[in-house]
């Protein structure tokens, strides 16, 4: 497992997360592809009856699973500007994560404090180079995409409650990247979610201080 530490914010940070924004007007015809819209779904278990929604935060219960749900799909539109050449092109996807100790001093910041605090990394236990195909896409073509089945659990079980340290992943950055056939990539965006810690990992080190630089 390769993660950052809490160390220098200059050190194996991530630059400031492109959210997928809209297009402004009049700048699609410059561009040859646009990912727009990232957003998370999962099936989640409500009364028990099954309901596919949006992830807005991950939030782990007492029983060490997350809500909605330890998977879930990344989705898309993929829009082809003026001067795309019509063919066919991939989407994948990479999933980055921004580990801390389980302390009230990182609960208490928001993403963008977290961000600046804290190095990105990797979590070799996540599966996420996955791959979906987008056949012949023409130019002022959007297409609804969909990577399915991301799975967050062996990233959970990664980090045990009462492990030393006791680290977490707060935040979980998706990136969509889109390429061509040659594999050259074209276009990029990504979008950062919120993974809050169950109460049970808030014990020994949760008032700790924030460390020095």
């Amino acid at each position: 497992m390769a993660v950052c530490s809490p160390a220098s914010a200059q050190e194996g940070q991530k630059p400031a997360l492109v959210t997928a924004p809209e297009v402004e007007p009049g700048r699609a015809e410059l561009k040859n592809l646009v990912i727009k819209n990232v957003r998370l779904f999962a099936w989640q278990e409500v009364y028990k009856k099954r309901k596919y929604v949006e992830v807005l935060e991950f939030r782990e219960t007492q029983g060490l699973h997350l809500i909605p749900s330890n998977k879930f799909d990344v989705r898309c539109e993929v829009v082809g500007g003026a001067d795309l050449s019509a063919g066919d092109y991939f989407v994948w996807t990479t999933v980055d994560f921004l580990v801390a100790p389980v302390t009230r001093a990182y609960e208490q910041m928001d993403n963008n404090e977290l961000s600046s605090s804290v190095g990105w990394g990797q979590v070799m236990e996540m599966r996420d180079l996955k791959a979906t195909p987008i056949y012949f896409l023409r130019p002022d073509e959007a297409r609804q995409v969909a990577v399915k089945d991301l799975d967050l659990s062996p990233v959970l079980a990664a980090f045990p409650v009462g492990d030393a340290g006791e680290l977490w992943p707060w935040l979980v950055c998706v990136t969509v990247h889109v390429l061509d056939r040659s594999g050259k990539q074209i276009e990029v965006a990504e979008r950062t979610w919120r993974l809050s810690p169950s109460s049970a990992r808030k014990i020994s080190h949760y008032d700790d201080p924030l460390p020095r630089r």
